[in-house]
């Protein structure tokens, strides 16, 4: 009898051990696969910079020129087009923001749903690529532009965007750069926020300019603070989204106003990016005053 209790409990035994051993190599395959991923997205996106980018020279002062000579701004980066072409023909622009992680092609796939786990080559990647909304279109001409990425925990694609939260991190990165084939624009940020994923963010396009002036309103009223940055329903906007982990469903979005370069130069000239009363410290003094923007919480 104790013997057949001890031939019991040793198969018990090696039947736990061979379901912890299980799970063990599971969950090893799993940290593999995650950090693998990791890191073949970032040598792609990082070999895609590489090829693809170009970082253009600081403009040096020419006293020379008249006075009533116009400046010509331009991007900090130019970008091979025609190359990413060849790899990608789905390419609709390049998003970048100076001095952080965000640098990446964009693509405007036949569904939503492919370029969440595929990279720019066509890889399965968990990593994904960023990518345009399907109602949207490259020449960004409806109100409202959408573009998704990843909220990696490597802080690749597009989890830099929660920095947002943190007013100081806005005062140092107020601007994105969205370059395509045929023009340059600057991105002043407007509003940003925690949302979720069926907010009325997402929507592209509006029937009448007073639907869409209630639209702006409403998001800028959201935005966690105050950038300064007017919109209107002459201009169009580019909505920046991806996965927030406060709640099930949870997005931050990062909403920007559209200007060709061209017409930037109230906005990139050095004197007027941030005016020295619009810093975060003096934002604050103001917080309470009527009329500006309600601070949200961590969750709507």
């Amino acid at each position: 009898m104790k013997s057949a209790k001890r031939v019991l409990w040793k198969g018990l035994l090696v039947v736990l051990l061979g379901v912890f051993l299980g799970v063990f190599i599971f969950a090893a395959y799993q940290l593999y696969y995650t950090f693998n991923g990791y890191r073949q997205a970032t040598k792609k996106y990082d070999s895609l910079n590489e090829q693809f980018v170009s970082t253009q020279p600081e403009a040096t002062p020419t006293p020379e020129v008249p006075e009533e000579t116009p400046e010509v701004f331009t991007a900090p980066i130019t970008i091979d087009f025609d190359g990413l072409k060849e790899r990608n023909k789905e390419v609709a622009g390049w998003i970048y923001c100076p001095d952080t992680p965000i640098s990446y092609p964009v693509v405007k796939g036949a569904d939503n749903e492919y370029y969440l786990y595929h990279s720019f080559d066509g890889d399965l990647n968990q990593s994904g690529t960023i990518f345009m909304d399907t109602v949207c279109e490259v020449d960004l001409s409806q109100d409202n532009t959408i573009l998704y990425g990843h909220h990696m925990n490597n802080r690749g694609m597009f989890a830099s965007l929660e920095d947002y939260r943190q007013e100081g991190y806005y005062d140092a990165h107020p601007i994105f750069y969205y370059l395509t084939p045929d023009e340059t624009y600057v991105l002043p940020i407007f509003s940003m926020f925690l949302t979720g994923g069926d907010s009325d963010v997402y929507a592209f396009n509006f029937a009448t300019d007073d639907e869409y002036a209630k639209f702006l309103e409403s998001m800028t009223a959201r935005s966690n603070f105050n950038t300064g940055v007017e919109v209107s329903p002459d201009d169009h906007i580019m909505t920046l989204s991806t996965c927030a982990y406060d709640y099930d469903d949870a997005r931050y979005v990062v909403l920007c106003k559209i200007v060709p370069i061209g017409e930037a130069g109230s906005i990139l000239k050095p004197s007027a990016e941030k005016p020295a009363e619009e810093t975060a410290e003096s934002r604050a003094e103001n917080t309470s005053g009527e009329g500006t923007p309600a601070q949200i919480t961590m969750a709507e």
